[in-house]
C-alpha cells in the first residue's frame, strides 16, 4: 500500500521546487556567503532580509559560470487590487543592504496612503523623461537639427556655437516652464556687463529656442520676447569706409592699382574686383569659376550672409564691366583649372584666399604711405562707398543702389515685396561706376553724372 505524500506549499523547500527558500539576513557578510552557497547549490534561492516583511534577496547562478545575480525584491499586497506582486529594486551589490531596506519603508509609506509602489516609480519616471523633454537643452537640440538643414556658412555655424556656449551652461538644464523674463533678463544682463551686443544676439538667439517650445505648445507666451527697456541697447559702429573723401578715396584705389602682382596678385585682384562689385569680402574671396557666365559677362552670386536673413536677397546676378571681366582673365590661366577663383591649396576645408589676408594688406605699410587704412577705410567699406557716391555723384536712386547690393526691398511691415532685378539698368550703372573709378584716379574729380530714369511716357509729356 503506497504512503500518500503530504502536499506541501512551493515556497517551503523541498527536493523537488529548485527556488530555495533560506534563512533571514541581516548582514553583508551573510549575504555574500549566501550568494557563494547558491552558486555551489547551482539552485535559485530567496533569502528574507530580517526585520522588514515582504522584502528579500534574490539569488540566481549563471550556468556555466562561478557567479550570481543577487537582486533585492519587495513583495507587498496591492492597496486595491489584493494582489500580491514583485517589486524588483535593484541588485547588490550596486544597491546596498542599506538602501534595500529604505526602499523597502519608502514603499510601507506608500501603501499606508494606498498609493501602489510600482504604479508610483513608472508614474516618476514618465514624469522625469517629460522634464527631460521639457528642458530647454531639449529644444536646443531641436534648434540645431533645423540649422543643420539649412546649409549655413561656416562663419555663421562657428557664430551660432559661441553665442550657444552660454545658453547652454546656464540655462540648458531649466525646464522651459520655470523660464521666466525676470531669468532672461538677469542672464543677458550678466552677458552685457562685459559684451553689450553679443548680449543682444544671445537674446535673439533664446528667443528663436524658446519660441519652437512655444510652437510646441509647452509654453503659453515666449519669456525672451517684449524685453524693450530692459536690456543695453547697443550702438551701431559702422565699419571705416572713405565715402565723403573723393580724393582719397582716389588714392586707395590707385595704391591698391600699385601692388606686386607678384606678391600681393590675390589681394590685389580681390581689392580691386572690390572696389568694382561691391559685394562682401567673404563673396569675393569665395568666388566660384562656375557662378561666372563669361559670354553674358555675369556672375551668380548665392551670398554667404544672406541664408535665413530676410533683409537679404538669396540670390543676385551682378553685371561685370569690362575692368571686372580683366581681371578674371588675367586669373583664369592661373586657377581656371580650380573651383574657386582665388584657390589656396593650403586650405583643406576651405581653399580659397583667406579674407584676414586682405585686411592685412590693406591696414600694412604697403598702404597710404605706410600708414595702412586701419580705422580708415575696410573691405567692406566698399559698400558704402559705392552706394554713397554712385546716388551723389552719380545720381542714382536708393532704389538701384540698394538692389545692386543685394538688400530685400522691404515694406513697412519688414517683409520684402519688390522682387525687380532691373539687370539692364545696373548692368549699365555697373560699367559707368568702373569708368568713375577710372576716371578720379587719374585724377578727374568733376564728371559729376546724373541718371535721369524716367519713362518716355513722362519725357513726352
Amino acid at each position: 500500500m503506497k504512503t500518500a505524500t503530504k502536499w506541501l506549499p512551493k515556497w517551503l523547500p523541498n527536493k523537488g521546487n529548485k527556488t530555495m527558500a533560506k534563512a533571514d539576513l541581516t548582514t553583508d557578510t551573510q549575504i555574500k556567503k549566501a550568494i557563494k552557497d547558491t552558486i555551489k547549490t547551482a539552485k535559485t534561492a530567496n533569502h528574507p532580509i530580517a526585520g522588514y516583511k515582504g522584502l528579500e534577496l534574490r539569488i540566481r547562478p549563471h550556468k556555466d559560470s562561478q557567479d550570481a545575480t543577487a537582486d533585492f525584491r519587495h513583495r507587498y499586497t496591492h492597496p486595491i487590487t489584493g494582489k500580491r506582486p514583485y517589486m524588483t529594486l535593484g541588485q547588490y551589490p550596486a544597491l546596498s543592504l542599506a538602501d534595500a531596506r529604505q526602499y523597502h519603508s519608502d514603499n510601507m509609506q506608500l501603501l499606508a496612503k494606498c498609493i501602489d509602489p510600482i504604479e508610483h516609480r513608472a508614474d516618476a519616471k514618465q514624469k522625469e523623461i517629460t522634464d527631460r523633454q521639457n528642458t530647454l537643452q531639449h529644444f536646443i537640440n531641436e534648434w540645431r537639427d533645423i540649422q543643420d538643414s539649412k546649409n549655413l556658412s561656416t562663419g555663421t555655424i562657428n557664430k551660432n556655437k559661441e553665442l550657444l556656449k552660454p545658453i547652454e551652461s546656464q540655462l540648458g538644464h531649466m525646464r522651459v516652464t520655470d523660464i521666466t523674463p525676470s531669468i532672461v533678463i538677469k542672464f543677458i544682463n550678466g552677458i552685457q556687463k562685459k559684451h553689450t551686443y553679443k548680449g543682444l544676439r544671445v537674446r535673439t538667439l533664446l528667443k528663436s529656442i524658446l519660441q519652437i517650445a512655444k510652437a510646441h505648445m509647452v509654453i503659453e507666451y515666449n519669456p525672451a520676447s517684449e524685453l524693450q527697456g530692459t536690456l543695453k541697447n547697443h550702438k551701431v559702429k559702422h565699419r571705416p569706409a572713405l565715402s565723403n573723401d573723393v580724393t582719397a578715396f582716389a588714392k586707395l584705389l590707385n595704391d591698391i592699382d600699385q601692388l606686386d602682382d607678384t606678391r600681393q596678385l590675390y589681394n590685389k585682384s580681390i581689392l580691386q574686383l572690390l572696389s568694382l562689385t561691391f559685394v562682401r569680402i567673404g563673396d569675393a574671396c569665395a568666388m566660384q569659376w562656375a557662378d561666372i557666365d563669361l559670354n553674358a559677362k555675369q556672375w551668380h552670386l548665392e551670398p554667404q550672409k544672406s541664408k535665413g536673413r530676410g533683409d537679404m536677397v538669396d540670390s543676385i546676378v551682378i553685371p561685370l564691366a569690362p575692368q571686372a571681366m580683366a581681371i578674371l582673365e588675367r586669373m583664369q590661366p592661373l586657377t581656371g583649372e580650380q573651383k574657386h577663383v582665388f584657390h589656396n591649396s593650403r586650405r583643406k576645408k576651405a581653399p580659397y584666399h583667406h579674407m584676414q589676408e586682405v585686411n592685412k594688406v590693406l591696414n600694412s605699410e604697403l598702404m597710404n604711405d605706410g600708414k595702412g587704412y586701419k580705422h580708415i577705410h575696410s573691405p567692406h567699406g566698399f559698400r558704402a562707398s559705392a552706394k554713397t557716391m554712385l546716388m551723389e555723384r552719380l545720381g542714382y536712386d536708393e532704389l538701384i543702389t540698394e538692389l545692386a547690393l543685394g538688400h530685400a526691398m522691404l515694406n513697412k511691415y519688414g517683409k520684402a515685396y519688390n522682387r525687380m532685378t532691373a539687370i539692364e539698368d545696373r548692368t549699365r550703372m555697373m560699367t559707368k561706376w568702373a569708368n568713375y573709378l577710372d576716371d578720379i584716379k587719374a585724377g578727374k574729380f568733376d564728371n559729376v553724372i546724373h541718371a535721369d530714369f524716367k519713362s518716355k511716357k513722362e519725357k513726352q509729356a
